[in-house]
């Protein structure tokens, strides 16, 4: 019955992740954790899948053309920093006490949230995209979560357009995924277990789906401040229940 449960979560967490480019890890993670999975098994298990969201939510992105050959170059500026700083936030996952992180990420996540409902938006600049890259890329390694919102919001603030925003927000996850894993697996925390399949396979279907809701929503003028908003109220909550425990 539980494993019921988490597979419904898995499959709206997949399906907001795709849609509005975030809280898949954020939405996943208290599930895995509720459920009796620790740091060292939930983590993997939202990577992993989050590879395959990323993998075929991006495509299906590229099809729907929230993607297109311009926005690759944006892509790449976002993916190397990311990538590059997910392994450490895996190593300092395991290295620092959970509230140290879960501080770290609210306070990043809410400052986003925040500049996005206020509509503050800065000049576009490598420098400060690859900033916000590696930022989401360390919470990435730390948590499993809290890439998304400061990708997303962060390009927004930038003047991005919300559509190819959210697009590369999944698609430039695909190799901080895979580093994560792979950092996982080189100190000795990843194995194979029932849970993987079990968050994976509804993940998957989901990702069929989000791209499209994107491609309807992406253009309204109400998009980015639904964005600010669920961004701002993660950033919230995850201060809050530090507060409450």
């Amino acid at each position: 019955m539980f494993q019921a449960l988490i597979a419904l979560v898995a499959f709206i967490a997949a399906l907001i992740d795709t849609s509005l480019g975030m809280c898949y890890g954020t939405i996943l993670a208290p599930t895995l954790v509720l459920a009796g999975y620790p740091p060292e098994v939930s983590v993997p298990t939202i990577l992993l899948s989050q590879l395959v969201v990323d993998v075929v939510g991006g495509l299906t992105h590229v099809k729907v053309r929230n993607f297109t050959r311009k926005d690759v170059r944006v892509a790449l500026l976002v993916a190397i920093p990311a990538t590059s700083f997910a392994s450490l936030g895996a190593f300092l996952n395991v290295n620092l006490p959970t509230t140290i992180t879960k501080t770290y990420i609210g306070l990043i996540v809410s400052l986003m949230g925040l500049l996005l409902l206020l509509g503050i938006k800065l000049r576009s600049t490598p420098r400060r995209l690859i900033l916000i890259s590696s930022v989401a890329g360390l919470n990435k390694g730390f948590m499993g979560g809290g890439f998304g919102p400061v990708v997303v919001s962060g390009q927004i603030i930038l003047n991005h357009d919300v559509m190819p925003s959210v697009s590369i927000g999944d698609i430039a996850e695909i190799p901080v995924c895979i580093i994560g894993l792979l950092t996982f697996a080189a100190i000795g925390t990843l194995s194979f277990l029932l849970i993987y399949p079990i968050v994976t396979i509804p993940a998957f279907i989901a990702s069929l789906i989000g791209p499209h809701i994107t491609k309807k929503v992406g253009r309204k003028r109400y998009a980015e401040k639904v964005i600010g908003l669920i961004t701002l109220t993660l950033g919230l909550t995850t201060l809050l229940k530090i507060i409450l425990t």
